[in-house]
């Protein structure tokens, strides 16, 4: 029996004319529609360019995600520091969705730290990183940021989206505990989001990352991103492709690729298309191990965090009873001195009656 094949979206960050190029070859288009394979489109700007390349989506009625994005110069994703334009963003899209009649099944909210706090390298980067986690309960800009998305996420979809979040693995972590540590030391916010995709991408790390990424966090993910953006120098190999892939397959039955013109050019689009899903995968164990031991410190690093004062608080009250009925025992008790008297004291009688 064949396995079900899972709904793919093609993450896209050409430019409007350059995507608008891409859309003129129909053997993408009729491929894509065939398959049902959606598009998340990066929106950078709004412009007619954009809107022609989506109304050529919505004629071959391909599911078109709305990736909001900002300029590179702000830094692309959206965190806590630049809440205010993540709903300056999405306004600007509403209306101009609206203005040129666009249909969006999603919109697409990309949540990530700060590029400045996201290139720690190196022991000064390990020292920044703990240093953040250890202020990370100072963190002034959380509550109000995280009120402020939360409202967004119900306007866009009082306005007919669904949501989708792109997220960062470590989100997971700080979910499953309990915490918002990880999210105030590292300036973004858990978003509730409809489907929230986990990036499991390989960038400059080694083909292998994105794998070990899958095997750890898939359990945990409503959806999965594998692949390697378009900011990168190459795409990722076939066969590394094809193994995430068929990895993402196994937990999720919604993938995102990175990203749709890589996979054009290389040529993997139809390969994708003829990919059986239900082929087994294997990955390398040393790197699954690693990761896998790496997220179990930073697990149970969350739980002291969150349950290190209430466990110290408990532990004194129990030192505290143990001493104190150590105290009443050893008061019940007579000396060893006292002892020997009374031992006398019941004798006395024996040697007057003798």
């Amino acid at each position: 029996m064949p396995h079900e094949e899972p709904q793919l979206f093609f993450f896209c960050e050409l430019s409007g004319t350059a995507l608008l190029s891409l859309l003129d070859r129909l053997d993408v288009l009729n491929l894509l529609a065939m398959r049902s394979c959606g598009v998340a489109l990066a929106l950078p700007v709004f412009d007619d360019a954009y809107a022609a390349a989506t109304r050529v989506l919505n004629a071959h009625n391909i599911p078109v995600v709305a990736w909001l994005t900002l300029p590179a110069d702000e830094g692309l994703a959206f965190n806590l520091q630049n809440y205010p334009r993540a709903a300056a963003c999405y306004q600007t899209f509403h209306a101009w969705a609206q203005t040129h009649g666009l249909r969006f099944a999603a919109v697409g909210f990309d949540m990530e730290p700060p590029l400045s706090d996201a290139l720690f390298v190196g022991w000064g980067g390990v020292r920044e990183i703990v240093r953040r986690i250890w202020l990370a309960r100072d963190n002034a800009l959380f509550p109000a940021a995280r009120m402020a998305y939360l409202e967004l996420m119900a306007i866009a979809r009082r306005d007919g989206y669904e949501v989708h979040a792109y997220q960062i693995p470590l989100i997971a972590d700080d979910r499953r505990v309990g915490t918002t540590l990880l999210q105030r030391a590292l300036d973004i916010v858990d978003l509730p989001a409809d489907i929230e995709v986990l990036m499991c991408l390989s960038e400059t790390a080694p083909e292998w990352f994105g794998s070990a990424l899958i095997a750890v966090y898939g359990p945990s993910a409503d959806a999965l991103a594998v692949g390697r953006s378009s900011s990168s120098d190459t795409a990722l190999r076939w066969d590394d492709m094809q193994r995430d892939l068929l990895l993402a397959a196994a937990y999720t039955d919604t993938i995102y690729v990175a990203t749709l013109e890589q996979c054009v050019v290389s040529g993997y689009l139809e390969r994708i298309a003829a990919l059986d899903w239900g082929t087994p995968v294997r990955i390398a164990v040393l790197p699954y191990a690693v990761l896998w031991s790496m997220r179990l410190l930073m697990l149970i690093g969350l739980v002291i965090a969150r349950y290190g004062k209430t466990a110290l608080a408990w532990l004194g009250w129990l030192i505290a009873l143990i001493l104190w009925l150590r105290g009443r025992y050893a008061t019940a008790q007579p000396a060893p001195g006292n002892r020997q008297g009374a031992d006398e004291d019941r004798n006395q009688p024996k040697r007057q009656q003798r």
